[in-house]
């Protein structure tokens, strides 16, 4: 692996549309960072800011008398990604938000261009596998997340100097191993055969 400076990586996306992807839980994920995904769906343009990962635990310190701390115990972790799709007309983006069946698809036709028809319920939307696909160079970086749920957070704005756009956060939940999230890196130096 890479030590000094072609250690320190950027987190850019492998290309401009297809650095979130998706697919049903129970699909084959990746394990490595260069791994084939053809069973993932490309989301789409994600907002110049990327995608925050956050890794929250809370820890509890037990303490004996005469205030010593004695032992430290966990009591809540999780681990989010929140990014802004900025594809407001992309059926796969709006299936992702507000659920496959609140989202009907009219093909267009001699009298009317394609139309999208959105159901606003207040049902949680199905979780879904989630890859991150990003490079620094020859470095491949990706996130996986064997069992997502995706949220929708924040405003949606309709004005004429600004894109439609929906920001969400992924809570990622454990998997089958107790893992709710992999990351996995390859710097793309290979050795001569």
């Amino acid at each position: 692996m890479a030590e000094g400076t072609s250690a320190i990586l950027a987190g850019a996306p492998v290309d401009a549309t297809g650095g979130v992807l998706t697919a049903p839980i129970g699909t084959t994920g990746p394990t490595s960072a260069i791994d084939a995904i053809a069973d993932f769906i490309k989301t789409g343009f994600v907002g110049e800011d990327g995608i925050t990962k956050t890794v929250d635990a809370s820890d509890e310190k037990i303490k004996a008398w005469g205030g010593s701390t004695v032992k430290i115990v966990r009591s809540e972790h999780s681990v989010t990604y929140a990014f802004t799709f900025l594809e407001s007309a992309n059926a796969t983006v709006l299936k992702l938000i507000h659920g496959e069946e609140n989202v009907i698809i009219t093909p267009p036709t001699a009298d009317h261009g394609g139309q999208v028809e959105i159901r606003e319920r207040g049902e949680l939307i199905e979780r879904q596998e989630f890859v991150f696909d990003m490079k620094d160079g020859k470095t491949r970086i990706r996130e996986f997340v064997p069992d997502g749920q995706l949220s929708h957070t924040g405003d949606v704005q309709f004005v004429h100097s600004a894109i439609i756009s929906y920001t969400v956060t992924i809570e990622a939940f454990p998997d089958g191993d107790g893992v709710k999230a992999y990351s996995y890196m390859d710097d793309g130096a290979t050795t001569a055969a």
